[in-house]
């Protein structure tokens, strides 16, 4: 399994007038072959800041999800919120175990 983790901070205000491309993003690539789970938040702390979390069955997966249109508008989408820092990295995991639930 691959779990992409991080955030993007983007210029104040900027994330509601994305929000629309981010539901789109987020729906279309939860039918993609391979996602188990894709997902954005906000930091609670900093609404300007995107978290990211996905997980995805292979690598392979995860780089097929780059290749998609919606991938492309949610591109130019968060250049348009002006990214000003980002930090979102995608990590192999052996094995897992149930915490809560």
């Amino acid at each position: 399994m691959i779990i992409v983790s991080g955030k993007a901070k983007v210029k104040p205000g900027a994330v509601e007038k994305v929000r629309a491309v981010m539901e789109a993003t987020i729906k279309a690539t939860r039918e993609e072959t391979g996602c188990i789970d894709y997902s954005y938040g906000l930091d609670v702390l900093d609404p300007n800041t995107i978290v990211v979390l996905e997980y995805w069955e292979t690598a392979e997966a995860l780089q097929a999800h780059f290749t998609q249109p919606h991938m492309a508008e949610w591109m130019t989408a968060l250049g348009e919120a002006g990214v000003i820092e980002q930090d979102i990295r995608a990590f192999e995991i052996a094995s897992e175990r149930q915490l809560l639930g």
